[in-house]
């Protein structure tokens, strides 16, 4: 059986969805002629280049650089992929670069949920969708989420690992003051340069990440998701879903 493949041209950006239900005949060096980025949404494959292997699994993204050549072995199935191809002549409008895609995706946290709009705004592919799959793309590339330099505290890095540990626990500020031992006006104060944004936004993110986890494994019903996530119910779970990917959860579980 041939992969689902479908490319959506949007003049200065392309956005590609392509997915892979049994083992097909790959692994041919090839590359591409625009700048590339690629997100596993779901599955996985092991990706070769010139000077190294990679193993990607569900929400690794990577970026190629125009005519970088590489090979893809698909292991996991079905595995389901979005990709986005750039035209040169609109880095250059906007004065970037190949490598300012590069930065941006090592250093995204939003990368599954932003591309799962791309998907969205492609699906709707109106008169309207070119210039807003434009600014998706140039907000993307802006710097956000977590920013942890040398300067930054220790219970900073502290209050990251307990959340991604426990994501889909509840915790409120006064617990988070009492395990670092800071007072929670300086938590307040100084969350949002580390952390790009508010603690019950990045709870959010990380309940939305983790559920995509469990939605790939089509073991539990979304009331059980839901429930696991850390969620009220399945409604509240369907609407912060929506809100950050643009879809709603049965739609990401048929993709």
């Amino acid at each position: 059986m041939a992969p689902i493949s479908k490319t959506f041209d949007f003049g200065n950006i392309s956005v590609g969805f392509s997915k892979y239900d049994q083992k097909v005949e790959t692994g041919i060096w090839h590359f591409h002629q625009k700048p590339m980025i690629s997100l596993v949404l779901f599955g996985g494959n092991m990706e070769h280049r010139k000077r190294n292997q990679i193993e990607r699994k569900s929400g690794s993204l990577n970026f190629y650089h125009a005519f970088e050549i590489h090979k893809n072995e698909y292991q996991v199935f079905p595995s389901t992929h979005i990709n986005l191809e750039v035209e040169p002549s609109f880095l250059k409008q906007h004065d970037l670069s190949q490598n300012t895609i590069k930065e941006a995706v090592e250093h995204s946290v939003d990368s599954r949920f932003t591309f799962l709009k791309f998907l969205k705004e492609a699906g709707i592919n109106d008169s309207h969708s070119k210039s807003s799959v434009e600014m998706l793309f140039l907000s993307f590339l802006q710097p956000s989420g977590v920013n942890f330099d040398a300067n930054h505290p220790i219970w900073a890095s502290r209050i990251r690992d307990l959340l991604h540990d426990r994501w889909n626990e509840h915790f409120t500020l006064k617990e988070l003051s009492e395990y670092v031992n800071v007072h929670p006006v300086n938590i307040s104060k100084y969350f949002g340069r580390y952390f790009g944004c508010t603690l019950g936004a990045y709870m959010r993110k990380l309940k939305i990440e983790g559920s995509l986890s469990l939605l790939e494994s089509s073991n539990y019903s979304l009331t059980e998701v839901a429930h696991y996530c850390g969620f009220s119910d399945q409604s509240h779970f369907t609407r912060v879903f929506k809100s950050m990917t643009g879809h709603l959860p049965k739609e990401v579980v048929k993709l």
